[in-house]
């Protein structure tokens, strides 16, 4: 710590000393926060720039561009990919071997063009068995776990209506996986096997069994109905600060709209969990939980906010 950032730490705190004196903390801390997002202008500005021109201009995609196409009975299976191209052939395997009436269809989104040659060799023979097709998205830039949102949304902008399956490269699952998660599924639901309730805090949690409401859904290993996308709120609304913090804010959503969100009965072995990008966002955890308890009735999700334009993406072959 330098000497500079050491006097500003100190006089901060003094600050902070007197505020509480005055009894104007609380209004000293929303000018912080007030400040904190003027700030933040820009870069939200540049985020919903980037979210957005996927939504208008849509996707491209290596393979068939079936995935989750109108009128079709497979299931939608959406994962994103970062740092982990040795595990994509395994998923390709365990959903295979799914034991289901009905096919699947896999969309992988890769975040680390780095890697695009593996997840195409992937997409170009890992199908077969329960697994009717593979499409495959390089993305130019890293939108996090959030690109499974933006994919089932140009989906939907296509014509898709039903569920859709998320599953992370880092989880192994059983072969009654797609069946155990659309067992429990309904309209208006999301059903995630890393669910819990909260307690004041994101990490004051509890374990809850199967079927039980949940606070808290994480995205891997979850079934949802497409219709939260629906909402232009669902990217108009989520800060850039909390950008990678996807599965909170699919959750609040979710609440938001008088959801279902219950734990899922389906059993899951995480695997490679030391590379996940969640490590490094652990900090801002809390901060979201608080922020979106603070504006749970407030300008957080706010009014409605329609974008036509973002109804016009598609998900295309290339």
């Amino acid at each position: 710590m330098t000497s500079r950032s050491s006097a500003f730490g100190a006089a901060r705190t003094s600050l902070r000393r007197i505020v509480r004196g005055l009894r104007l903390e609380g209004l000293y801390d929303r000018s912080l926060v007030g400040a904190r997002r003027i700030k933040a202008i820009p870069r939200e500005r540049a985020w919903q720039r980037v979210i957005g021109g996927l939504l208008t201009e849509g996707i491209r995609v290596v393979g068939t561009a079936s995935w989750a196409r109108p009128g079709d009975d497979a299931i939608p299976v959406v994962v994103c990919l970062w740092n982990r191209p040795d595990r994509a052939a395994e998923v390709t395997r365990m959903l295979r071997a799914q034991v289901t009436n009905r096919p699947i269809r896999l969309l992988l989104w890769n975040n680390n063009p780095a890697d695009a040659e593996t997840y195409r060799a992937v997409a170009r023979d890992g199908a077969g068995d329960s697994l009717a097709s593979i499409d495959l998205y390089d993305s130019p830039v890293n939108i996090g776990g959030l690109a499974r949102f933006v994919a089932a949304r140009l989906a939907v902008n296509g014509g898709y209506q039903g569920p859709i399956v998320m599953l992370d490269d880092d989880q192994d699952v059983s072969v009654d996986f797609i069946e155990e998660l659309l067992a429990d599924y309904e309209p208006r639901s999301v059903v995630a096997w890393w669910a819990f309730s909260q307690h004041g805090s994101y990490w004051r949690r509890a374990e809850i069994d199967p079927g039980t409401a949940a606070d808290h859904a994480g995205t891997g290993g979850t079934v949802y109905d497409s219709e939260l996308v629906t909402d232009d709120r669902f990217f108009a609304r989520l800060p850039r600060r909390f950008a990678f913090l996807e599965d909170q804010w699919m959750s609040f959503a979710a609440h938001q709209k008088s959801w279902r969100v219950v734990k899922a009965s389906t059993h899951i072995e995480l695997v490679s969990e030391e590379l996940n990008q969640y490590h490094g966002l652990k900090p801002l955890k809390d901060e979201f939980f608080h922020e979106q308890r603070q504006q749970r009735r407030g300008s957080l999700w706010g009014p409605p906010r329609v974008r036509p334009s973002w109804r016009r993406g598609r998900i295309r072959g290339a």
